[in-house]
């Protein structure tokens, strides 16, 4: 099948040009030395309750590391995807073939997010290994989190390879970026806006978080990795709103939904755009 051929394609592709090997070292080097740092902190920490509560703040905090070296990843991987085969005459060698634009790009797209989900799979589990380990900690529901980071990256992926369909890789994925940041700050504005009974402001703010849903996503996982105890406290505290790492609830289930389909209105906005291209 076309499809899966060109997503072969793409992942040999990115093995060939040792981004897996590279970006797999490092991590793999992180989740080591966070497991170390865990446990020596673990071991300075006599309060159990302490080091409950600690070792849950650092899972956040790495959570959320992990999720901003997931979305930058995946929106540049993209953002060169379609037009550096474009420039480098690649298209045009295989488009001839019994191979459609649309199977081209559906190749690209699933390709990029089979290797980005597989790197969140795999590096995820070893970094909640690593925090078990070394900190004695394990989040409520980490099989949740990691599909929320999942899908942030799939979002984040497939917004970058429509801007690659039109503009150049780094700046393609530099505009990538900077509205998965304009979507995060919208999420703490939607906070504080809340807190401050600015109804008008909030609505703005909101709608940000529909138009690029990536924060709405990183807060699901964020609801995935608190305790308990923690969420009850959160609901509590009169400023768990404007706190950018408090939640008290998951994402409503219409925005779960909404997201799924804002990801194929945009490969199909994808589709349609390369439809038009010339190459």
């Amino acid at each position: 099948m076309p499809i899966l051929t060109i997503a072969a394609l793409t992942l040999r592709e990115a093995v060939r040009r040792r981004v897996v090997a590279i970006v797999g070292g490092l991590s793999l080097a992180l989740v080591v030395l966070i497991g170390w740092g865990l446990w020596k902190l673990d071991a300075a920490v006599q309060a159990p309750q302490a080091s409950i509560a600690i070792n849950a703040a650092f899972t956040v905090l790495l959570a959320f590391m992990f999720s901003l070296v997931l979305a930058i990843g995946s929106a540049f991987l993209a953002a060169g995807a379609i037009v550096s085969d474009v420039e480098n005459g690649i298209v045009l060698a295989i488009l001839p073939r019994p191979i459609s634009r649309a199977e081209f790009v559906l190749g690209k797209w699933l390709g990029l997010a089979a290797l980005v989900a597989l790197y969140a799979l795999v590096f995820g589990s070893l970094g909640l290994l690593a925090i078990a380990l070394g900190g004695k900690y394990e989040p409520p529901h980490p099989v949740g989190a990691l599909a929320y980071l999942i899908a942030q990256s799939i979002a984040l992926l497939s917004l970058g390879l429509l801007l690659s369909t039109r503009v150049p890789a780094l700046a393609g994925g530099v505009l990538a970026v900077a509205l998965f940041g304009v979507s995060w700050i919208a999420g703490i504005t939607a906070g504080i806006a809340r807190a401050m009974h600015e109804q008008t402001l909030q609505d703005a703010a909101s709608l940000v978080g529909l138009l690029v849903p990536t924060d709405g996503l990183w807060r699901g996982a964020l609801y995935e990795l608190t305790p308990v105890a923690l969420l009850v406290g959160q609901a509590a505290a009169p400023g768990t709103s404007i706190n950018p790492f408090g939640v008290t609830a998951p994402p409503p289930q219409a925005f779960v939904a909404w997201s799924c389909v804002w990801i194929v209105v945009v490969l199909a906005a994808t589709l349609r755009r390369m439809s038009v291209r010339d190459i």
